[in-house]
């Protein structure tokens, strides 16, 4: 009966480890191929990191349902804007097995797509009005730019500690203070020409905008999408 017992549970063992390793096998595959599919959609020169969460995977795909996978690609350029340290995170990913197995995309539909992505203010500056010039001010951001004061024809160049403000597909920028060589200027007097909407291009297709952090190389920009196609993850051209 012991005997019997031992060599029960050692092929219980066996067979576990079997199918755990067929389990990390399977989401190396899958995560191998999105990684390709992705660095193909992107024209990347690199392979993004994937990362199907959740446990165990071969349940996950059988029943063609993710919780979430975790795309850190990287850095990347997108009409001609350079995103830094770009991640995105898909929640309740909708895939056939053999598509996921596969890295086809054509087939996949995320819930909910998150994704962070880093703009340089060189970059910032070119949606700038009046060629205005953006950069971060410790955890402030600055702008400094023309201002011409009305019937006087004296124009002064001007910097504005700014806020910052998601605008559907762009960063609203509002003055909260003023100064001039070294002078406060009244606010009210350059808050209308200093208060502007800068498009964010390089963002994937039909997400909005839903937060923004300055970072001293750029700004940090968060996005948010519903009901997002994989295939439709790249920006639109």
């Amino acid at each position: 009966m012991r005997k019997a017992f031992v060599i029960c549970l050692v092929l219980l063992i066996v067979f576990g480890g079997i199918a755990i390793a067929g389990d990390i096998i399977g989401r190396r595959v899958a995560q191998n191929e999105i990684a390709k599919n992705v660095a193909s959609q992107y024209d990347l020169d690199h392979t993004p990191d994937v990362s199907i969460k959740g446990f165990p995977f071969l349940t996950q795909a059988l029943d063609g349902r993710y919780g979430e996978i975790d795309i850190n690609v990287g850095d990347l350029t997108q009409q001609g804007i350079r995103l830094t340290d770009t991640k995105v995170a898909l929640k309740g990913v909708t895939a056939p097995m053999s598509d996921a197995m596969n890295g086809d995309s054509s087939k996949m539909v995320a819930d909910s797509a998150t994704s962070t992505a880093t703009i340089g203010y060189d970059d910032v500056n070119k949606s700038a009005p009046n060629n205005m010039k953006v950069s971060a001010a410790g955890s402030n951001l600055q702008v400094r730019g023309p201002y011409t004061v009305p019937g006087l024809g004296i124009t002064r160049t001007v910097t504005a500690t700014v806020s910052v403000q998601p605008s559907g597909r762009s960063v609203r920028v509002v003055p909260q203070s003023v100064k001039t060589g070294g002078t406060t200027v009244p606010l009210s007097l350059v808050r209308q020409a200093f208060t502007f909407t800068m498009s964010v291009k390089g963002l994937p297709l039909n997400t909005r905008i839903t937060g923004v952090k300055v970072q001293p190389q750029g700004l940090r920009v968060s996005t948010t999408a519903q009901n997002v196609k994989l295939d439709s993850l790249n920006v639109v051209h």
